[in-house]
């Protein structure tokens, strides 16, 4: 089976990585993280939280400077990335490790809280992806990926595309513009994640929402809840 991408970064070269970390560093994407950050704060005074494809870290940076009580994880399929991860979070205390999402060593329901931002579309198999986050969760927790879709509205994203792009230096625009439209040729569609999550654990208790982060109408949020019981009726927006 082809690679959707997994392939590739697990042998990712250094300089792929750091140059990846100075594309996340632009104010637009700065603008993203400290968003996700905010909202995954606000929904957890205390706890585990594993973030998915953590890549520099840069969002595990952003959690800590909001909330020091929360015991910070970071996992990434790139060991360049998560060499960059531990430069970036250097003095902070948080777990990174290498490895896949797919198979991880944590325990059984063993974190508060999971995300992942932009990764789950490069997942290679991504029902057993997101089973083993079922596995690795809490009851009564809940997980929250955000990634971008392609069926979204063409013209308002070129409009809201257009107004990040003046936020960057001239000769970040066009490597900017290159890393958003292929990331959208890449992803899928909002009903292939809902096909795909139908096929897990969550299948009766997930929910998608479409949200615009940095003015860009392109993410969705994918609420992924281990309930409690084992009633569930299906969240999907």
């Amino acid at each position: 089976m082809a690679s959707r991408g997994e392939r590739y970064f697990c042998r990712l070269p250094r300089v792929a990585a750091w140059l990846y970390d100075c594309l996340v560093r632009i104010r637009p994407v700065e603008t993203q993280t400290a968003a996700i950050a905010r909202e995954l704060a606000s929904l957890l005074d205390s706890g585990r939280v594993l973030d998915v494809g953590t890549g520099p870290g840069r969002l595990l940076l952003e959690l800590h400077k909001l909330n020091d009580h929360l015991e910070l994880f970071g996992l990434d399929i790139s060991a360049s990335m998560v060499r960059r991860a531990r430069k970036n979070l250097q003095g902070i205390s948080v777990d990174l490790r290498q490895s896949s999402i797919r198979n991880t060593d944590y325990q059984g329901s063993f974190f508060d809280a999971i995300t992942c931002v932009g990764s789950f579309y490069l997942w290679d198999q991504p029902t057993e992806c997101v089973d083993e986050i079922f596995r690795i969760l809490k009851p009564g927790c809940s997980a929250y990926l955000f990634e971008s879709y392609r069926d979204h509205d063409a013209q308002e994203f070129r409009h809201a595309l257009a107004a990040n792009l003046v936020k960057v230096a001239p000769w970040q625009r066009p490597l900017c513009g290159f890393a958003v439209q292929k990331l959208l040729r890449m992803t899928y569609r909002t009903e292939e994640f809902a096909r795909i999550l139908n096929q897990t654990k969550f299948a009766h208790s997930y929910g998608l929402t479409k949200v615009k982060l940095a003015g860009l109408p392109i993410w969705v949020r994918i609420a992924l809840n281990k309930l409690k019981t084992e009633q569930a009726g299906s969240q999907q927006l």
